[in-house]
């Protein structure tokens, strides 16, 4: 049984994932190494202030996708975007574990 990932390992690895889905769509790698990728990412998965970390905090308490939702008092956007990356990644056949894990969780 392997160890549970790092923070660190996670981010870096949903890096990767967002960088393939993006290339396959047309950009350049170089872009998700700025702020609207890299920076973006990071302070999503550090910020307690992140309404998607939250959401996904208390997911990881055991609470119900309902309960999650209810419980941040405001909108987050992370679980339909998480269901339309892999949407698109399934369509274009683009490898996102991280992504495909997410959509599992999210729909039960």
């Amino acid at each position: 049984m392997g160890s549970a990932p790092t923070p660190g390992g996670v981010i870096t690895r949903g890096l990767a994932e967002m960088m393939r889905l993006g290339v396959k769509l047309g950009a350049a790698r170089e872009t998700f190494m700025g702020l609207a990728g890299l920076g973006d990412l990071v302070l999503t998965c550090t910020d307690d202030q992140s309404r998607n970390r939250r959401f996904g905090m208390a997911l990881g308490r055991g609470q119900s996708l309902r309960d999650a939702a209810s419980g941040i008092h405001q909108w987050s956007k992370g679980l339909p975007a998480a269901r339309a990356v892999y949407d698109v990644a399934q369509r274009l056949t683009v490898d996102m574990p991280i992504c495909q894990e997410v959509y599992r969780v999210s729909t039960g």
